[in-house]
C-alpha cells in the first residue's frame, strides 16, 4: 500500500517537474541535430568531389593524335569571324583584270575621261593600283576608277599597274587610245596690217 501511495503521489507531482523534463530532452535532442547537419554537409562535398573529378576528353580515340576533340558549352556559339575564315580563303595572286573603256586604239572625246577598270575578285585577294599616262609620274594606289582630265590631243598610252594587297604580287596593263576634244582650238585673228605706202616714207 505503501508503494502504490508513493507512486500516486509521484504521478501527480509530475506536472510541476515538466519543465525540468523538456530541458533535458531539448539537451538529448541537440547532439542528434548536430549529426544529422554534419550528415548532410559529408554528403554535398562528396556529390561536388564526384563531379570535378569526370574525365574531359582531350583527343578523340578514332582520329589521329593531331585531331582534338572541341568542345563547346550549350551557351557558347562560334564567333562569325572564325566560320567565315574558315569557309572562304581568296586566292593570293592577282585575278583577271581589263580595262573595258576606252577600247585599244579608240578615239575618245569625253572630257573627263573616266577609265573603266574591271577586276574578278569573287575568289582572289583584293588588289590596289596605280596609273600614269604618257610616261607621266604614277598616282597614288587606290581601288577606284581614275577619270583623266584636260588631256592633251592626240595619242594617249595609259598605264595601269597593279599591286596585290596581301602579297608581293605585282602586274601592269597598258592601253593605248586617242583623245580629241570636242572643243575647237582657238583661231588667230590676223593682225590688219600697219605698213605705209613707200611714198609717206619718202617725205
Amino acid at each position: 500500500m505503501e508503494r502504490l501511495k508513493v507512486i500516486k503521489s509521484g504521478i501527480e507531482k509530475l506536472p510541476e517537474k515538466k519543465p525540468h523534463l523538456d530541458f533535458v530532452l531539448g539537451l538529448l535532442s541537440i547532439p542528434v541535430i548536430i549529426s544529422a547537419i554534419i550528415i548532410n554537409v559529408n554528403n554535398l562535398q562528396s556529390k561536388n568531389k564526384s563531379v570535378a573529378q569526370l574525365p574531359v576528353p582531350s583527343q578523340t580515340q578514332t582520329g589521329s593524335q593531331s585531331e582534338k576533340q572541341i568542345i563547346i558549352l550549350p551557351n557558347e556559339k562560334p564567333s562569325a569571324s572564325s566560320s567565315s575564315q574558315a569557309t572562304f580563303s581568296c586566292k593570293k595572286e592577282i585575278g583577271p583584270i581589263n580595262i573595258s573603256f576606252p577600247q585599244e586604239g579608240q578615239t575618245v572625246t569625253d572630257d573627263p575621261v573616266c577609265i573603266n577598270i574591271k577586276y574578278d575578285s569573287s575568289n582572289y585577294c583584293s588588289v590596289v593600283w596605280s596609273y600614269r599616262i604618257n610616261n607621266s609620274s604614277w598616282s597614288e594606289y587606290g581601288s577606284n576608277s581614275p577619270c583623266l582630265y584636260n588631256i592633251p590631243n592626240g595619242n594617249i598610252k595609259f598605264d595601269l599597274r597593279i599591286q596585290s594587297t596581301v602579297s608581293e604580287n605585282q602586274t601592269s596593263f597598258q592601253r593605248n587610245f586617242i583623245y580629241q576634244s570636242k572643243v575647237a582650238p582657238p583661231t588667230s585673228t590676223p593682225v590688219p596690217s600697219t605698213s605705209t605706202d613707200s611714198a609717206d616714207l619718202n617725205k
